[in-house]
């Protein structure tokens, strides 16, 4: 799950409760990033409500490095 912030202490927490939910978290940096990671929301709403009609997909990222 990707997020997002300016506080390293409260991304910390994020990050824990993130992991005890079964998830992965993946900070992607600034506050700045929410507005990048609002838009892959949205395109990943847009393909369920206009072109793919269900939740059984994923958009994969590949980090290189």
């Amino acid at each position: 799950m990707f997020l997002a912030g300016d506080n390293a202490q409260a991304k910390a927490r994020v990050s824990t409760f993130i992991q005890s939910i079964g998830l992965r978290p993946m900070d992607t940096g600034q506050l700045s990033m929410a507005r990048t990671l609002e838009h892959a929301c949205m395109l990943t709403l847009g393909l369920m409500t206009h072109s793919v009609k269900h939740t059984n997909f994923a958009i994969g990222v590949r980090l290189l490095g």
